[in-house]
């Protein structure tokens, strides 16, 4: 039987299922992990576990194969799969409690309802590592554990992002470096919708910021290879299961975590984290945050006392909307370093991602 042709996003996911990032998962789920997962937000097993890892494969009859041979080209084999079973999805059904919608304007959605409906469960097997987008950066997390024992940190903050750095976002990882021994940024370099930012300003703008105003010992930074779900709350407690395997002890949740349009209610995703009791990981859950012009400064609802007369937003759909139109965000929401380089991929048309498969 020839390979069978899969995804990059199933690729990623397979290598997320064997070096740890997804434990307690060990390979691609069957209809029980799947159907739980769905309807209580854990495994068969009860472990909490948010959103289904799956293998979509063609229509074929595959019923009878205990082995798979996979590939990215539909001929080279990079990987292959001990089928446990071969069971089959609605997605169109199961969107409505995953995403909390069956909009297909939801890129979750419309991701999810793209994909066969035909799903291969089982373990996975590495047969050929491909070449990966900044290989420095994609440490598995037996590697960040061990650096984090070797700095002797014993509290670790993950950060999760899909975009580049402004000053919101670094007012949150400075109060978790006051928190924390140490802060683990981790932003995710898999599929996102077109429109968001590239994974080259990502990273960019992180470089520039660690290398000239975070201190290097308080920070490791590395790569999350998985797709974007845009599922807001549930993406928010899976994000936050997978940095506890990276070895995280603590995680921030913002505003509107893993968020996209107006799907969710402001702080529902941390709402869901700390509605459960076994993550194993503490929750950060920490407000806005907005520039105040009447402070001066980036503040909280929690630390301002001024209304929204006074409040500007600082937000990644802000700085888009500013950047791919060559203008340069203000340095009270952006440093003018990392605006600069930013303006710099927008002349080459590098800011934003264009459609992908």
């Amino acid at each position: 039987m020839n390979p069978i042709k899969i995804s990059p996003d199933s690729w990623m996911e397979l290598c997320n299922l064997t070096d740890g990032s997804f434990s307690p998962l060990q390979g691609f789920m069957g209809h029980r992990d799947y159907d739980s997962v769905v309807e209580t937000m854990r495994l068969s097993s009860g472990a909490p576990w948010s959103l289904p890892i799956t293998l979509d494969i063609p229509e074929l009859d595959a019923s009878r194969a205990s082995t798979l041979s996979l590939s990215l080209d539909g001929k080279q084999p990079v990987a292959e799969i001990d089928v446990e079973e071969i069971f089959r999805v609605d997605a169109a059904k199961d969107s409505e409690k995953i995403y909390g919608t069956t909009d297909f304007r939801h890129p979750g959605v419309a991701k999810e309802l793209s994909r066969s409906p035909l799903r291969a469960a089982g373990r996975v097997k590495i047969l050929h590592r491909e070449e990966t987008l900044y290989p420095e950066t994609a440490l598995s997390p037996t590697k960040t554990k061990r650096l984090f024992r070797d700095r002797r940190w014993k509290t670790i903050a993950g950060f999760q992002t899909r975009n580049p750095l402004h000053r919101a976002h670094e007012y949150l990882q400075r109060i978790a470096m006051e928190v924390c021994d140490g802060l683990f940024i981790h932003p995710l370099l898999g599929w996102k919708k077109a429109g968001d930012f590239s994974p080259r300003a990502v990273i960019d703008s992180y470089r520039e910021q660690i290398k000239n105003f975070y201190p290097a010992d308080r920070i490791v930074f590395a790569t999350l290879r998985t797709p974007m779900r845009y599922a807001g709350p549930r993406e928010a407690v899976f994000h936050a299961l997978v940095r506890k395997n990276y070895g995280c002890t603590h995680f921030i949740v913002g505003r509107d975590h893993a968020g996209v349009g107006n799907y969710y209610k402001t702080y529902a995703a941390q709402a869901l984290c700390e509605s459960f009791s076994d993550l194993g990981i503490t929750i950060l859950a920490l407000k806005g945050p907005f520039y105040c012009k009447k402070c001066g400064s980036i503040v909280t609802e929690k630390t301002c006392a001024h209304g929204d007369a006074f409040l500007q937003s600082v937000s990644g759909t802000q700085m888009r909307a500013l950047l791919s139109s060559g203008k340069r965000p203000p340095q009270i929401v952006m440093r003018r370093e990392i605006s600069k380089i930013l303006l710099g991929l927008a002349e080459n048309r590098e800011l934003l991602i264009e459609e992908q498969p």
